[in-house]
């Protein structure tokens, strides 16, 4: 479990790249999500590139199911959605 705590936080750190990446996605999906509500999809992206073995150590397979929450659309953070 710890194993598993870290290997996340370790996410938090490097799914800054792709928020920008994220937050346009989602706008195009028809989601109003700021870079608050993208946040999720941003790490779980890092995780699933699984450079350093992350999705294993998160327990993501390819049956895995994983539900996203965004909790912010874009007028939450109108300067950060740029």
């Amino acid at each position: 479990m710890l194993g598993s705590a870290v290997a996340a936080g370790r996410l938090t750190l490097d799914y800054a790249y792709g928020l920008t990446d994220a937050t346009a996605d989602l706008t195009g999906l028809g989601v109003d999500s700021g870079p608050c509500g993208a946040a999720a999809l941003a790490a779980l992206r890092t995780a699933a590139a699984d450079d350093d073995g992350q999705r294993t150590l998160l327990g993501l397979g390819p049956d895995s199911v994983v539900v996203l929450l965004s909790t912010e659309g874009s007028a939450a953070n109108p300067k950060g959605a740029r």
